[in-house]
């Protein structure tokens, strides 16, 4: 076994601050949120750092985000059981639209997207996110979640699929 590669916190959070933003974001943490779970991210990183072994660091920081995620959501839930949940619309307000219609129309879109795939298993939200809106390769996202570049597409098939039905059930179609 090699020995640990050093690598300083400035550089690694430098390089790699916007990438764990996007991963949170497809882990399916809230807008108001994603600094937050960052800041978790990087706290763990700091103390981590110096045993880590700098192999596949990409990997090591997506997993990381990914605990700091779940860490998010469970926190939520308990809060949401005690009445204290609290609402993550609040970003749209400064939201400026030439059209109030086309606005709350678009509003509702999201909305009802954001509902479906809050449904959606952890795997295949993460799949869909990764590749459709954050825009990384079927090997980027293997590579990070550790898998077969086949069990990325066959996520991704079925998030698509589940996505269109839930969707379609919610329009009565």
């Amino acid at each position: 076994m090699s020995p640990p590669v050093a690598l300083s916190f400035s550089s690694v959070y430098d390089r790699w601050f916007d990438e764990v933003v996007r991963w949170a974001r497809a882990a399916g943490v809230p807008e108001a949120d994603l600094d937050d779970v960052a800041q978790d991210v990087f706290v763990v990183v700091e103390r981590k750092l110096a045993a880590f072994d700098g192999e596949n660091i990409a990997g090591w920081l997506y997993r990381i985000t990914k605990n700091a995620s779940r860490a998010l959501r469970r926190r939520a839930w308990f809060r949401s059981l005690i009445g204290r949940a609290r609402d993550h619309e609040l970003d749209s307000i400064a939201d400026a639209a030439p059209d109030p219609a086309t606005h709350a129309e678009s509003r509702q879109r999201q909305h009802r997207l954001a509902l479906a795939m809050r449904k959606l298993s952890e795997k295949r939200r993460s799949a869909f996110v990764l590749f459709e809106i954050e825009g990384y390769s079927g090997e980027e996202i293997a590579s990070l979640e550790a898998i077969p570049i086949a069990t990325v597409w066959t996520r991704l098939h079925h998030a698509r699929c589940e996505l269109a039905e839930l969707l379609a059930d919610e329009r009565g179609e």
